[in-house]
């Protein structure tokens, strides 16, 4: 039996190579409640990686396979296999490595149940170019947080040659159908547009790499932050469009890796870290970061600088239903929660204003609203990235760079001034004159009148004075750094701002034995 899990494609898939060299094999999917969970994984998510294993199911369905799909805990799922309680018998067991925390748990249960059964069982690394965990127990492992620090990593490693698709036995099982997303309860239809599956996934990365001039002139702090997740035409100002495509596991990124590596090969081209090399130097960073770093997603881990965020519920509902006043900050808010993407530069503002910028809430709750809404939603990457932007790591930009919510020409977002983007997912805003579409509140009455859109009537008003939270964070933020070089005895600390004051009480609150006494 070969388990996919998220490597849900056939090309460069070494487990179903090895169990393709027998005369057997059953091509299985568990549905596992674990994921199932509407509050935390989002409609458009599910429904992304559904279009994936359908994609798989048909292309191996034209071989004269299907995919087998179980329910239920795989613990559980399992046990009854090797007992025989299913139409088929196991003997051996191969599936892809994933670093997860849950999925190593998870798997590793599962291998100790196997081994109790007599069925063999057999991992591969596919997921990412290096094997996350004997790079990691290597010794001398230091965990690159740089790009540069990947970049020599993986040269020195090397990356595998991706795998063709092999020939695959039939496997004529009956039963097991696909679930539906009726099945999954969620309130909500999906309303992504963005198409899953291996075929998509590689037709979008035979255009991308079809495209030589693109892919060597690819900077990602070029691309336009109010664009679409893909467009028919290439342009300097676009981004690939694969992200998605890796997470699910549809695209190898080995296979990535040497498309663009042969694309660029004897031609003059950007360096990392903002090249197409660059981007997926970071995934891999992350996923190592993630796995070597204990607590990686708490704010606690060793990497991250501890910062007294405020708690207002309030605050952060506005920013994740885009109502927070401000145009830009709103369009992508509504563009993630439409279409489950969102650009690389448009993550940066949202992220900025959400945490440091202007709201100051905490990283943990945008990367957990991310996690649910995106159909790239990465954990390590989720993880990684929120603490970045939040300006809480050492891969972090200067903290003191705040991005501006009312952003102009000149602005590093790159936003397309003409207005479209704000007006097709604003459009409360499509009418207001280009000159106040990002800072309505600064046309005349009788202007907001005749666009049909009156501020603080038709479209909130500005959450909060950016130039004053600004001012205000960066002299608690600015705190928050001294006070963790005075406990290295670098420094002695700044008296803490009324704002850092505040976020240290509530933290107290939170996690004091009061607190405590009340958590189920």
């Amino acid at each position: 039996a070969v388990w996919f899990r998220r490597g849900v494609r056939l090309h460069d898939n070494p487990a179903l190579c090895r169990a393709c060299e027998s005369e057997s094999v059953i091509p299985i999917f568990i549905l596992d409640p674990h994921f199932v969970q509407p509050h935390r994984i989002g409609v458009n998510q599910f429904s992304f990686f559904r279009q994936a294993l359908v994609d798989l199911d048909e292309q191996l369905r034209a071989l004269g396979s299907r995919l087998v799909v179980l329910r239920g805990d795989p613990e559980k799922v399992w046990q009854d296999v090797f007992q025989g309680k299913c139409s088929f018998k196991v003997s051996n067991l191969l599936f892809e490595k994933d670093t997860s925390p849950y999925s190593m748990q998870r798997d590793e249960k599962v291998a100790a149940l196997a081994e109790k059964h007599g069925v063999q069982v057999e991992t591969f690394t596919s997921h990412t170019m290096l094997d996350i965990v004997a790079t990691c127990n290597a010794p001398g492992f230091k965990a690159p947080t740089n790009n540069k620090g990947i970049e020599m990593l993986i040269g020195k490693a090397g990356v595998p040659q991706p795998l063709d698709v092999p020939k695959i036995p039939p496997c004529k099982i009956k039963g097991y159908e696909m679930f539906t997303m009726k099945e999954l309860k969620y309130p909500t239809e999906p309303t992504h547009t963005t198409k899953g599956g291996e075929r998509e996934g590689l037709a979008i990365l035979a255009r991308v790499c079809g495209d030589t001039k693109y892919v060597c002139n690819f900077n990602k702090t070029k691309t336009s932050s109010t664009q679409e997740h893909t467009s028919p035409k290439l342009a300097a100002s676009l981004t690939t469009g694969l992200s998605p495509y890796l997470m699910s596991g549809a695209v190898s990124v080995r296979l990535v890796y040497h498309k663009v590596k042969a694309a660029i090969a004897g031609k003059a081209h950007t360096q990392a870290p903002e090249s197409f090399l660059g981007q997926i130097y970071f995934r891999e960073m992350f996923y190592i970061l993630g796995h070597s770093t204990p607590n990686f997603d708490k704010d606690t881990n060793k990497y991250c600088l501890q910062v007294p965020w405020g708690a207002d519920n309030a605050k952060l509902a506005a920013w994740q239903e885009g109502k927070t006043g401000y145009p830009y900050i709103d369009a992508l808010m509504r563009q993630l929660n439409q279409t489950g993407w969102m650009h690389h530069l448009g993550r940066h503002a949202v992220a900025c204003f959400l945490t440091r910028g202007d709201l100051w809430q905490s990283w943990e709750a945008g990367r957990d609203y991310f996690h649910k809404q995106l159909i790239d939603a990465d954990g390590a990457l989720n993880n990684g990235n929120w603490m970045g932007l939040a300006g809480v790591a050492p891969w972090s930009a200067p903290w003191f760079r705040i991005y501006s919510p009312i952003p102009d020409g000149k602005s590093a977002l790159n936003v397309e001034m003409d207005g479209a983007f704000v007006r097709k997912f604003v459009p409360e805003l499509k009418d207001m004159p280009a000159q106040y579409l990002f800072k309505p509140w600064e046309a005349p009455a009788a202007v907001q009148t005749k666009a049909k859109c009156v501020v603080g009537k038709d479209y909130p008003k500005p959450i909060v004075d950016h130039a004053k939270a600004r001012n205000e964070n960066l002299a608690s933020f600015k705190a928050a750094t001294q006070a963790r070089a005075a406990a290295a005895g670098k420094q002695p600390a700044a008296k803490a701002s009324p704002k850092a004051k505040a976020g240290a009480k509530r933290k107290a609150a939170q996690s004091g034995p009061a607190a405590k006494k009340t958590k189920k």
